[in-house]
């Protein structure tokens, strides 16, 4: 929002949208054979205050290797498991960028889905991640 002021979001986090945006995690951990059900996403939470940037795709798989594999590959490429089981749970990791926790995340939108509204499908996942520059980011 050109000259207008961010209700939740700093203009330090907007753009740090676009950073979280570029990070490779996003793609490295895409389970082999998927395929990406809609465009990358990134923007900042104007209710929470905090940066995201994610990706969706569809996998062939079962969630329990999904799962193994994402593991797998967030530890390989540098993310702890979230300190904090009550925030993120199982699926939530933490890297230290600088003075920024950076937070990534594998959901399943389907866990989501509202009756008559469009439905994702059980073999959808999303990957995210989310920041901020005051700390108020989680999984």
């Amino acid at each position: 929002m050109a000259g207008g002021a961010l209700i939740g979001c700093s203009a330090r986090d907007a753009s740090l949208s676009g950073d979280l945006n570029e990070d490779p995690i996003l793609d490295a951990a895409q389970f082999p054979g998927s395929s990406q059900v809609s465009d990358p996403y990134n923007g900042c939470d104007e209710d929470d205050g905090f940066a995201y940037a994610g990706r969706t795709y569809d996998h062939p798989g079962s969630r329990a290797d999904l799962i193994a594999h994402y593991r797998t590959t967030a530890t390989q490429n540098g993310w702890q498991p979230d300190p904090s089981a009550s925030t993120g749970g199982p699926h939530c990791f933490t890297r230290q960028k600088g003075h920024l926790t950076i937070h990534l995340s594998l959901h399943f939108p389907d866990t989501y889905n509202i009756p008559g509204e469009p439905q994702a499908k059980p073999s959808e996942y999303s990957i995210e991640l989310t920041a901020s520059h005051d700390g108020s980011a989680w999984c």
